[in-house]
């Protein structure tokens, strides 16, 4: 055999290989395809858009247009115009007129207004309203009015379906019939606090819901619904270069501690969070592999201490100290210390463990009230990047 026979002999064997590799291919594409006709038939499809439908058609009347306005002086005297601020949306949490929405939509209007699903207008008093959470609840006068479902964000998974409902850019504005937009939970537990928060001493941005369902300015108060049809969220914020939606969305998560929020602000009560007077940080290597060495959830280290009359102050805790335990409950991170802190009732006698120097100690700390250290005749305090 020469060297041109061959040649011939293993191009031959070459196109043998490359047509048996061509079959195997298509028998594997065709086994897919008819696994993928064999699961998601067009019959399914529909069902699964009733679904959607039904889903839109239930939620949608528990859902408000809100629009803010200031009273400002006119050009002629003695006269007062009425000049929209702000616009975005909000929902019924009781069927005797109480609406929740972002605090952030209605914080500098001097009135205003809801339009319900079915056109109805309504002038809204704040009931009560939430600096940190970024949460209100507003109240009009009507009643037998159609409430949210709760449901539970606790129980969420990441790519479980999400639906937001709102005002985007004001178009229900007029007519109350909102938008209604689909995606999926993108993920749990994103902390935006540094990159939303003025001040995030009386700020705070963490835990959110990120979803990639539509969300543009005017949606902000709004809920976010599960398949079910239970409210899961409160839509607070995007993450856009353009100022409208990139598919970053985030919610307030409606759980427990949300839940709670609401009820205070519905009975008109201040809520109040607690404080330890400690700037805090993520725990970062070489020390992150310090404390998982020891067998202990990553904690949170201390950046600094102050006031100088704090809690954390008087408890002795001192920069650089990890904390791995706030009274029994391991702590994973930054966002979960303030989270744990923050609800947990002012006065309670906590024990906190750290370490320090990877030498665990324990202490007992007495948990402040945030406002009441922060706030001060002149307003918050803005200096510092406490937790």
């Amino acid at each position: 055999m020469n060297r041109n026979s061959r040649a011939r002999v293993h191009g031959t064997s070459l196109a043998r290989c490359v047509a048996s590799i061509a079959f195997l291919a298509s028998v594997s594409t065709s086994f897919a395809q008819n696994q993928i006709n064999s699961r998601y038939s067009i019959s399914d499809m529909k069902a699964l858009e009733r679904s959607f439908v039904e889903l839109a058609d239930s939620v949608r009347p528990t859902v408000v247009a809100v629009r803010a306005y200031q009273v400002r002086a006119g050009k002629e005297a003695d006269t007062r115009l009425k000049v929209p601020v702000s616009q975005g949306s909000g929902f019924i949490i009781d069927s005797n007129g109480f609406i929740a929405t972002n605090m952030h939509v209605i914080d500098t209007a001097h009135v205003i207004s809801v339009v319900l699903a079915d056109g109805t207008a309504y002038d809204a008093t704040v009931v009560q309203k939430d600096l940190r959470a970024d949460l209100a609840v507003l109240s009009i006068d009507a009643k037998n009015l159609p409430a949210i479902r709760w449901g539970d964000a606790g129980k969420l998974r990441v790519n479980q379906w999400a639906f937001a409902c709102g005002n985007p850019f004001g178009l229900a504005n007029r007519t109350g019939q909102s938008s209604i937009t689909y995606g999926v939970v993108s993920a749990l537990g994103r902390d935006m606090t540094e990159r939303i928060a003025e001040d995030t001493n009386m700020h705070y941005y963490g835990n959110l819901i990120e979803t990639s369902a539509a969300i543009n300015p005017g949606s902000s108060g709004g809920p976010l619904f599960n398949l079910d049809g239970e409210a899961i969220g409160v839509v607070t914020a995007i993450q856009t270069s353009t100022g409208v939606n990139e598919g970053l969305g985030f919610a307030i998560p409606i759980d427990s501690n949300t839940r709670v929020i609401l009820d205070k602000l519905k009975r008109g009560e201040a809520v109040r969070y607690g404080y330890l007077g400690v700037g805090v940080d993520d725990v970062e290597p070489p020390t992150s592999a310090r404390v998982s060495d020891m067998g202990r959830a990553r904690g949170a280290r201390i950046t600094k201490v102050e006031p100088s009359n704090g809690p954390a102050a008087l408890a002795g805790l001192h920069p650089d100290d990890v904390v791995i335990e706030f009274n029994g409950t391991p702590i994973e991170n930054r966002d979960h210390l303030i989270r744990v802190v923050g609800f947990t009732a002012v006065g309670t006698e906590a024990t906190l463990k750290y370490l320090r120097k990877r030498v665990e100690r324990k202490t007992s700390i007495t948990v402040g009230d945030r406002f009441g250290y922060l706030i001060t005749d002149s307003g918050p305090q803005r200096d510092t990047l406490t937790k």
